[in-house]
């Protein structure tokens, strides 16, 4: 078991916004020198390949918006969203073409209820909410007009890559708040983050009841040899509303 880690039984959603605050950083530097090999060559690739005709985009949980500047093309649109004002402040400083919010997703969306997009991305989001049906259904509320596309921890096997699999109190069918130190495949930073596991079927469960439909599934592997870790390390979702607005 890692040590490093604890389960907690509840956490405000201002102090893990203050996590990544601290966080974004150091993190904004190791992706912008392409130092994270799951994001560069596994996560964003992934996205990038299922962008299609797309001509507006969201970016939700967009972080320090290096994913939504690679999103931006001169006939398509591009916002992020994030609610760390540290990682939009980064943001801003790279990105002029893009636009970047200091929202929730939840509350942009309250805020805006006509939005509608033919993109929305969630690149690692869903395991690090705290209200994932809030989530799920602000997510299908933007996407009513298109697709929603995710990628997030393989809950299966995250527990074993992380190192707490064999703790006595994990149950996988169980939602459980995790502190960990935040790592990469090729760095761990000495700071906290807080994520959630939760099984595969709630995940699904909540993207149904948003009104989503998912039309493509795929397991993602992580960047390193099988011989170092032979499972899968990602989930990437493409889901599309059931009933599309019409014009």
């Amino acid at each position: 078991m890692n040590e490093e880690i604890r389960f907690v039984s509840e956490k405000s959603q201002n102090k893990v916004i203050h996590e990544w605050d601290l966080i974004a950083p150091e993190r904004d530097a190791q992706v912008a020198a392409d130092r994270d090999a799951s994001f560069s060559s596994v996560l964003q690739p992934w996205v990038l390949s299922r962008l299609g005709e797309s001509r507006t985009v969201i970016d939700v949980g967009c972080g320090t918006g290096r994913l939504t500047s690679s999103l931006q093309l001169s006939n398509r649109r591009s916002m992020g969203l994030d609610p760390s004002a540290s990682s939009i402040a980064i943001a801003r400083e790279h990105d002029s073409k893009s636009d970047y919010v200091i929202a929730t997703v939840e509350e942009w969306t309250a805020a805006n209820p006509d939005a509608r997009f033919d993109l929305v991305v969630a690149n690692m989001v869903l395991m690090d909410v705290l209200r994932l049906d809030d989530v799920c259904a602000a997510l299908g509320h933007l996407g009513q007009g298109g697709r929603v596309l995710l990628t997030f921890t393989h809950p299966a096997f995250w527990p074993l890559y992380w190192g707490y699999a064999s703790n006595p109190g994990f149950d996988y069918s169980k939602e459980t708040l995790v502190e960990a130190p935040f790592k990469t495949s090729s760095h761990e930073f000495a700071l906290t983050a807080t994520h959630v596991h939760r099984p595969l079927s709630k995940y699904i469960d909540a993207l149904q009841e948003s009104g989503l439909e998912l039309s493509h599934f795929e397991e993602l592997r992580g960047p390193e040899d099988p011989a170092v870790f032979p499972f899968p390390r990602f989930i990437g979702i493409e889901a599309e509303p059931r009933q599309k607005l019409t014009t």
